[in-house]
């Protein structure tokens, strides 16, 4: 029997809303936390901007719902928006007067890894970042986030692999199944 989005500890729904991003940037917070990884500030911090980029990008552009999960693929934080716009998502080249269009150079240059995949509810955008060894979870062992180089060249490169799809590790027993439903 499959849960509905609303009741996992690992992934929820967005409203079409702007004005939803901001929960959504606490709640993925917490989803993580969930999954037992000490956050510092420096880590929740990016994973809050990053979120945020992701989720804002998807109800502007596809003015639906969409599913944000999180994840510990066993080495690295793994978050991924799903939305019903098959169209995978490519950074633009924003002018300096532009008021958007810097959303993914962000995700490029804090993420240890990002892409956008098609999927069979239309797709999915996901970034990870990289938990550094001094701040594990003496519990579990798990790590948190590394420096992520931020000059051109760093960007250049990511946008070059953006379209990579990446299998993560299941996030939950193999009972537990959550299915994902087009908004």
């Amino acid at each position: 029997m499959s849960r509905p989005f609303e009741e996992s500890p690992y992934a929820f729904t967005v409203p079409p809303l702007v004005e939803a991003v901001p929960a959504a940037r606490d709640r993925i917070v917490s989803r993580a936390r969930r999954l037992g990884l000490a956050l510092n500030e420096e880590l929740a911090q990016d994973l809050k901007l990053l979120t945020g980029e992701l989720v804002a990008n998807s109800v502007m552009h596809t003015r639906a719902a969409c599913i944000v999960s999180v994840q510990w693929t066993g080495q690295r934080l793994r978050v991924e928006v799903t939305d019903v716009d098959p169209t995978t998502v490519r950074p633009s080249q924003a002018r300096s007067a532009d008021e958007n269009g810097r959303g993914l150079f962000l995700v490029a240059a804090l993420a240890t890894e990002w892409g956008s995949h098609p999927c069979a509810t239309g797709k999915k955008t996901w970034f990870e970042l990289t938990v550094p060894t001094s701040v594990r979870d003496t519990k579990t062992g798990m790590p948190s986030h590394a420096e992520a180089p931020a000059d051109h060249a760093a960007f250049n490169r990511a946008v070059d692999t953006h379209s990579a799809v990446m299998e993560p590790a299941p996030i939950a027993s193999p009972c537990t199944r959550v299915e994902h439903q087009a908004a």
